[in-house]
């Protein structure tokens, strides 16, 4: 309870917590399930998803995705607006939320894209939670950056970050010089040299620069404006560093760090290759992320779930360039970091903490969710933290069917997932319902924008 262990009755009616006694007192219920020797978190909140839906579903879709997730322990997600057509105007916005609704097993929130400013006031009254703004376009596949979500232009990008304010929502940015990556990706072209390493380079930069410059950007736009800037994909000591000195002057800005630049390293992009494009960070490097996220300095750990076919990234071992990137996340990643809290390398309370308090908190949904306390949804994971075994592509529900995860050990589990008082996953088999998922928005929106 609020990230401390104790032991507990907890009762649950209407999709409510509508109890929680440390002192045995159990009134008369429906239903009683004894979890002796499993741990009851938070449902875990994931604000950085791709489901595909609509237009490139043959990956995934509402259904699938939200499957995996519950699969996960996820019990909500927030999805980004990169879909085909892309989230731009009122109209599609509506539309997609629509699809969400009909197909999710979990609750969710949608982003709205950024590059068509006078449909943001449409689609966040329609119910997004903040404006997604991509740094970054892809200069060869265009894909999964596309270049109509593009936001290249210092002045479109205050602009963007003024009007989100001024409706009340935040921004998550994907950070990226993108001059200095398109300069170095031409220069390994000429070279031949397009292998995924060779994009790894190109994208970070040297010595993380590409990081480092667009997050300087960021963060003295967001101190002039007073603008929420949620900075994505966060994978340095000094990037982390950066926004949390601006916090303690009073900039509001917050970090997100992906699991994945934490879990998969330089043996698993030689290994995998494309499958584990762009992560592969040193073994050092991995570890200063895990102590910063143990010791309080990261505020959210988001999947990035980006489920990409096999059979589309395989090109990418001789050209990184011509293919997406990412990977799914959702089934496999809980269970990775569960085995870290039993390693002794993240407690249980940080993982509530970047994995359901804080997430909470950025899409406005704290106290509802994000907690176990009285008249809280109840959104809950049931942990098993003595479970072992070994994690197969077999038991994922994304679509694409594989995890970068498959054939790695496990010590820790999710073992069951309520949603809003719906059991959605037990014992490793979703049984959620699609269209119990419901729109999580943002409560601080204005339709009236400042002049």
């Amino acid at each position: 309870m609020d990230g401390d262990l104790v032991p507990a009755s907890l009762g649950v009616d209407a999709g409510k917590i509508v109890f929680v006694s440390s002192r045995g007192w159990e009134p008369a219920a429906r239903e009683t399930i004894d979890l002796a020797g499993r741990s009851v978190l938070p449902g875990f909140i994931d604000t950085h998803v791709h489901f595909r839906d609509p237009g490139l579903t043959y990956k995934e879709d509402f259904l699938t995705g939200s499957q995996a997730a519950a699969a996960g322990g996820f019990t909500c997600v927030v999805d980004m607006p990169n879909n085909k057509p892309a989230l731009l105007t009122r109209e599609r916005f509506a539309a997609k939320r629509q699809i969400c609704a009909a197909k999710s097993v979990i609750d969710f929130g949608l982003y709205a894209g950024a590059t068509q400013p006078d449909q943001i006031p449409g689609m966040v009254d329609e119910g997004a939670l903040g404006v997604k703004i991509f740094m970054v376009s892809d200069p060869k596949s265009k894909y999964p950056h596309d270049p109509e979500l593009f936001t290249g232009d210092d002045g479109d990008l205050y602009d963007v970050l003024r009007l989100a304010r001024d409706l009340g929502v935040y921004c998550a940015i994907h950070p990226q010089n993108q001059q200095l990556f398109t300069s170095e990706s031409r220069k390994r072209w000429a070279a031949g040299t397009t292998g995924p390493r060779d994009f790894l380079e190109a994208y970070f930069g040297e010595n993380f620069v590409g990081d480092h410059t667009a997050i300087s950007t960021l963060v003295e736009m967001s101190k002039a404006a007073q603008a929420r800037a949620h900075i994505l994909h966060v994978r340095t000591t000094r990037s982390v560093r950066m926004i949390g000195e601006a916090r303690s002057e009073g900039v509001p800005v917050s970090s997100e760090i992906n699991p994945k630049y934490m879990l998969l390293g330089e043996e698993d992009m030689a290994r995998l290759g494309p499958l584990s494009t762009p992560y592969g960070l040193p073994a050092d490097q991995r570890a200063e992320l895990l102590e910063l996220v143990e010791r309080g300095d990261v505020d959210v750990l988001a999947t990035d779930h980006a489920p990409h076919t096999k059979e589309e990234l395989e090109p990418g071992w001789k050209d990184a360039w011509s293919i997406p990137f990412g990977n799914p996340q959702l089934d496999h990643v809980s269970a990775i970091l569960l085995t870290l809290a039993n390693q002794g390398v993240l407690s249980l309370r940080t993982l509530v903490r970047v994995l359901c308090e804080n997430p909470a908190r950025l899409i406005g949904a704290y106290p509802t969710k994000g907690t176990i306390r009285a008249g809280a949804d109840a959104d809950l994971v049931v942990v098993d933290m003595n479970a072992t075994g070994t994690l197969t592509d077999a038991e994922c529900y994304t679509k694409v069917k594989w995890s970068p995860y498959s054939g790695r050990s496990y010590h820790g589990r999710a073992v069951a997932t309520v949603s809003r008082g719906a059991i959605v996953m037990k014992d490793g088999v979703v049984t959620g319902k699609p269209g119990h998922g419901r729109l999580v928005r943002s409560p601080n929106h204005s339709s009236e924008v400042r002049a």
